[in-house]
């Protein structure tokens, strides 16, 4: 089968579907990630042996560098042998992008690469993040109008631990949670990943070598009637 992820960062790829990627990648099926901004926004963190962390920002065309070296980085590790990042500014995602070009352009990626599997963030962004809610909403219109018809729609739900008082409407007790895929098996793979990222900063990055975050959660939203007996069945997304 092909999947199609389309995301708003580099890290994206990997902060919450990086061991469902690894898994999909192993038995054999066809992935693509598509990141839609360039990344260049964030503060960089500098890491000098065991000193404390610290970030500054550098202009945005090194951040772009810096980040697009780490993302291939991450790729590699995950074993995704196709992926792109497009041109749109980092914080700078709005409506009138949303509802046009970039649905535009995730509709041009979806008819080229032909995927039976979209997977893009659910509409909260993960927290809020307005960049990752504009792709999520971009990328339904876009698989609502593509020629190509995807046979499943998934978005992924991101829940690291100790962030349930912050944003309690994202994180509410009962999550809209139809499958869940369990990374044990690539967890090591996937903590490499992140770490490839090194310019970013993983407050759960500690939790996830405790072993405590071993899960990657998914909504099936949109399904055709073959998309819904697949994922009746999955042998990596199982049912909740």
């Amino acid at each position: 089968m092909k999947y199609l992820f389309i995301l708003a960062h580099p890290d994206d790829e990997v902060v919450a579907t990086g061991g469902t990627i690894r898994q999909l990648v192993t038995q054999g099926d066809e992935v693509k990630v598509v990141i839609a901004t360039k990344g260049e926004a964030g503060a960089i963190q500098l890491l000098k042996g065991k000193e404390k962390s610290k970030s500054r920002r550098y202009s945005p065309s090194a951040a772009m560098n810096i980040r697009k070296r780490e993302f291939e980085k991450s790729c590699k590790i995950l074993g995704i042998k196709e992926f792109k990042i497009l041109k749109y500014k980092d914080g700078e995602i709005n409506n009138k992008l949303v509802w046009g070009k970039i649905e535009l352009e995730f509709i041009e990626e979806i008819e080229e690469y032909k995927p039976d599997v979209v997977v893009t963030f659910d509409h909260s962004g993960w927290y809020f993040h307005l960049d990752h809610v504009g792709v999520s909403i971009a990328t339904m219109r876009a698989v609502q109008r593509s020629k190509h018809k995807v046979q499943v729609l998934l978005f992924s739900i991101f829940h690291p631990p100790g962030i349930k008082i912050r944003w309690p409407y994202v994180y509410q007790e009962k999550l809209p949670i139809t499958h869940e895929v369990n990374i044990k098996s690539v967890v090591k793979q996937k903590i490499k990943a992140i770490k490839a990222h090194k310019s970013q900063s993983f407050m759960f990055l500690p939790v996830m070598r405790l072993g405590k975050m071993n899960k990657e959660y998914f909504q099936l939203v949109l399904a055709s009637r073959k998309g819904k007996k697949i994922f009746d069945k999955h042998s990596i997304f199982k049912k909740k």
